[in-house]
């Protein structure tokens, strides 16, 4: 492990439990202190109660949880092109038949999130956390990276996001290449501990992943650039380091096309 990734007084900051054991299992139990920002899901109460009893029972120390609501916005915005704002994600809502879906709420949570993790940052040297694009492209976890990043620029850590990225997620990535600095060394993952705490979410009926997930052999981190630096292409040529999850995703139809498409089918039909 290298010593200037993980020196005295790092923290990793991630969305959901067990985001955590699955973007960064070689550094959970190196950290000094994991938090774990979201809780309770409108929608999934078993979720909730699974989730609170879990960390109860974790099997690495000092984890620090938000307890913030999900806005429940997973795949609400235009994948695999969405519109970057500055509390995450543009997105939007379907129909009143996804009740537990909060656009509010997911624009109002990044100043909570902000508010939160301003006195869990004070004085770290480095934190690591989820990736502008998502990892696999998830609304929440663009939605900590954008929180994280600004504490960045106000406070002056070191900030690492893991070089995880799916077919739904690989579009955002390229956009921001020009601020990964580099790619440490590959970071032999931790299997045993992941099935650990894949074993206890299950058991407690909040494990949100596949469940015949293999944990790569090794993971990649890369530095997120600071404010002041300026942002460099890659080289024609250069290799990108990147755990690529195959997640077999197809674009969601969004509700103004269902509608144009609705409509042209009526005008087709001469009803």
């Amino acid at each position: 492990m290298s010593s200037d990734f993980l020196p005295e007084h790092t923290r990793l900051v991630m969305a959901h439990p067990d985001d955590e054991v699955l973007w960064a299992s070689s550094i959970l139990g190196r950290v000094e202190q994991t938090v774990l920002c979201f809780g309770d899901v409108a929608s999934q109460p078993g979720w909730s109660e699974g989730r609170r009893r879990s960390v109860a029972e974790y099997p690495v120390a000092n984890v620090v949880r938000l307890d913030m609501p999900e806005s429940e916005v997973f795949d609400r915005a235009a994948w695999p092109n969405p519109v970057e704002t500055e509390y995450g994600l543009a997105v939007q809502v379907n129909s009143p038949a996804q009740p537990g879906v909060n656009e509010p709420l997911y624009r109002q949570t990044y100043g909570r999130l902000v508010d939160k993790l301003r006195p869990l940052l004070d004085g770290c040297s480095t934190v690591v956390t989820h990736s502008p694009w998502g990892e696999y492209g998830h609304e929440e976890h663009v939605q900590v990276f954008r929180a994280v990043s600004d504490l960045q620029a106000q406070m002056g850590f070191t900030l690492w996001v893991p070089g995880y990225v799916s077919d739904k997620s690989y579009a955002l990535m390229l956009r921001h290449l020009s601020r990964l600095d580099r790619s440490l060394p590959p970071q032999p993952t931790d299997p045993a501990l992941g099935e650990q705490i894949k074993a206890l979410y299950m058991r407690n009926g909040c494990w949100t992943w596949f469940d015949d997930y293999v944990w790569p052999e090794t993971e990649f981190f890369y530095r997120w650039m600071g404010p002041d630096e300026k942002p460099v292409r890659p080289r024609a040529g250069s290799v990108i380091h990147i755990n690529m999850l195959w997640i077999n995703w197809r674009p969601r139809l969004l509700p103004s096309l269902l509608k144009r498409i609705r409509r042209g089918s009526i005008r087709l039909l001469g009803q």
